[in-house]
């Protein structure tokens, strides 16, 4: 997750994520000792860091709002790759995409909206930044153990976690503030509105 640190202002940064399920989860964490970078716990960032304008409370009573209105959906990572002016290392998101743009397009509104640094791009971090002289050597083995593993790519994404850096904090003491889990069961009047609004697809 990029850094908000420097208009975190007096309120701290926020941010949305969904962590990984075992035994996926535990694989990546493993996988990610070997890299450069700070080993948090595997996971899809979805509104990645914002400073806030305000209460804690009301930004994630906002967000709570929104993401009662979605369903639960699948997610898929694919290939190992790197992105260029970073040099972090990154596993792509085919299936489920779409979904996840709609609900980082849904969540970035009113006291959550931000301009993002770079753009919004479904993804799960290896690791990084890596040396320019190692980049190829470490992305050919992520790749290979990625290649290698058992663990199906395919997961759920049930669950949003809200996390919160306070302004004083070190980068690295994101804490865990609330969750709120997405809708299961039939299409409702709610969800058909949200896939009106951001794309047919988000019940595909």
């Amino acid at each position: 997750m990029e850094s908000c640190h420097s208009d975190a202002l007096g309120w701290g940064c926020l941010a949305l994520v969904s962590y990984i399920p075992d035994p996926l989860g535990t694989f990546l964490h493993t996988l990610r000792r070997f890299l450069p970078g700070e080993h948090s716990t595997p996971h899809i960032t979805i509104l990645p860091p914002r400073p806030l304008r305000g209460k804690l409370e009301t930004a994630f009573l906002e967000a709570q709002t929104m993401l009662r209105q979605f369903p639960s959906f699948e997610v898929e990572l694919s290939q190992v790759k790197c992105f260029p002016h970073t040099n972090m290392l990154y596993l792509d998101v085919t299936h489920g995409s779409s979904q996840l743009h709609q609900l980082h397009s849904a969540l970035n509104t009113g006291g959550l909206a931000h301009t993002e640094k770079f753009e919004f791009l479904p993804h799960l971090t290896l690791g990084g930044p890596v040396p320019e002289c190692s980049l190829s050597a470490a992305r050919d083995q992520a790749d290979s153990a990625w290649r290698a593993t058992r663990c199906s790519p395919r997961f759920r994404i049930t669950e949003v976690v809200c996390l919160w850096l306070s302004p004083t904090a070190a980068w690295s003491d994101w804490q865990r503030i609330s969750s709120q889990s997405l809708a299961v069961g039939s299409r409702g009047a709610k969800e058909a509105a949200i896939a009106a609004a951001y794309g047919s697809n988000i019940l595909s």
